[in-house]
């Protein structure tokens, strides 16, 4: 399967995530993150955003996965900040969701 660039500028990939994610193909969102080589903290935040719309376990690892990967310097963006903290307390794990709220804030 070939890579998705991950630009900035990637107004087309952005607009495929949002689709996705509008008509509720949430696990498409998901995988659609899987081939992207360079994620941004919009793919990041769009990511989040899929993962606390589906709420399974699953989604809950691949949060937790791109938490442990993403650079601290995205989660000075409040949006990237805010749909982790959605996705984590979603998912169910508020335990995770606090640590991570006090550490950034």
């Amino acid at each position: 399967k070939g890579k998705i660039k991950g630009k900035p500028g990637d107004f087309l990939g952005y607009r495929l995530y949002v689709g996705y994610i509008k008509h509720k193909f949430f696990q498409k969102a998901i995988d659609l993150f899987q081939h992207v080589d360079q994620p941004t903290e919009i793919t990041i935040c769009l990511l989040f955003v899929a993962c606390a719309d589906l709420g399974t376990k699953e989604a809950l690892s691949m949060v937790k996965k791109v938490l442990s990967m993403t650079p601290p310097s995205f989660y000075s963006n409040a949006m990237v900040l805010t749909s982790l903290l959605d996705a984590l307390m979603t998912c169910g794990d508020v335990k995770t969701a606090e640590s991570t709220f006090r550490q950034r804030t």
